[in-house]
């Protein structure tokens, strides 16, 4: 591949012809409106694609936990000042043991005392 006279870069660059197909990842921190020992509630800008898998990521009390999620809802939801969000709802595809344990300790708490937090 020749230089074009003036070009600065370290590194030649090839032009694509067609179509390149490629993925793009990022990560988000988005607002978790419920969760259950089958799957989470989250509000979203993005409406994921149905059946989609992603990788979710919980913190709680010092300890991170990361599990595969299939989306299994997505609802439009339109806020009173005109703005688009989603409600997404995730199934857990394969859940750690200790964050089915956690859940399952925060569910007792809250039918014991009315209240939870993660």
């Amino acid at each position: 591949m020749r230089r074009r006279l003036g070009d600065r870069r370290a590194r030649p660059r090839f032009d694509i012809v067609g179509d390149l197909l490629g993925s793009l990842e990022t990560v988000l921190p988005l607002p978790l409106m419920n969760i259950s020992p089958g799957g989470a509630l989250i509000h979203s800008h993005v409406p994921l694609p149905m059946d989609s898998i992603h990788s979710l990521t919980l913190k709680s009390s010092g300890t991170t936990f990361t599990t595969q999620v299939r989306v299994k809802r997505v609802t439009d939801v339109t806020s009173g000042d005109g703005e688009r969000t989603f409600l997404v709802g995730l199934e857990f595809v394969a859940p750690h043991p200790a964050l089915l344990g956690l859940l399952e300790t925060l569910a007792t708490v809250a039918s014991s005392d009315g209240t939870v937090g993660v």
